[in-house]
């Protein structure tokens, strides 16, 4: 792998755990109309390709649901006010980040969370840490595709060969891909080892992000 300067970083199930402030919300928009609530193992399963997809995912039928765009809607309302409660950054993870800091990396983060959302999560938990957040925007695709990573790669000006990508599914793996990326991920998040396994090719796997550091050597 050729050194490294910019190491970009997914959000959800990576840097922080979301996803019980995401069940309560997702299950709180079902629940204005009367649809069946989801598990956390669901609502876990169904992250990574951005809200609209999870609210696609949870309510019955998908996007044919005549309540589908008022559900989303509600849901955002709902987690906009409510996403700090339950949420928490994995073991060791600010810890890492310091010391890649310190050794002098660019530090960015890519999420397909909506942009307000990231940068506000990011800049609670992990303050002052970042060169870049990123989310979601109107004006350009989701992960997989590669627009959220460009304009990160842009702005610092930082090539793909110099750029490793980090993240905990195989949303993010194609997004690595996609990007000509390197990638490393992790299996403390919302995917396993396991199923990272059957779903990825020849992208290192680690259970803690410390290990990045030994990976990093």
């Amino acid at each position: 792998m050729q050194k490294k300067r910019l190491i970009i970083f997914d959000l959800d199930g990576t840097l922080i755990n979301t996803v019980k402030d995401l069940n309560i919300a997702v299950n709180y928009g079902l629940s204005q109309y009367n649809y069946p609530l989801r598990s956390i193992e669901q609502t876990t399963a169904d992250i990574g390709n951005g809200v609209a997809k999870l609210i696609e995912r949870s309510i019955p039928n998908g996007l044919d649901n005549p309540n589908y765009s008022e559900c989303l809607a509600t849901f955002k309302t709902y987690y906009k006010a409510h996403y700090f409660e339950n949420s928490f950054p994995y073991k060791n993870v600010k810890e890492t980040l310091i010391k890649l800091k310190e050794t002098g990396y660019l530090l960015a983060v890519v999420s397909n969370k909506f942009d307000e959302g990231a940068k506000k999560l990011i800049n609670f938990y992990l303050p002052n840490i970042f060169d870049r957040i990123q989310g979601s925007v109107p004006e350009l695709r989701y992960k997989p595709a590669n627009d959220l990573v460009n304009k990160v790669l842009n702005e610092l000006e930082v090539s793909t060969a110099e750029t490793l990508y980090i993240g905990d599914t195989n949303v993010d793996y194609e997004t690595a891909t996609n990007a000509n990326l390197d990638c490393v991920l992790v299996s403390y998040g919302y995917r396993s080892e396991s199923y990272l396994k059957e779903h990825t090719k020849n992208s290192p796997i680690i259970s803690n992000l410390g290990e990045l550091l030994v990976l990093l050597k």
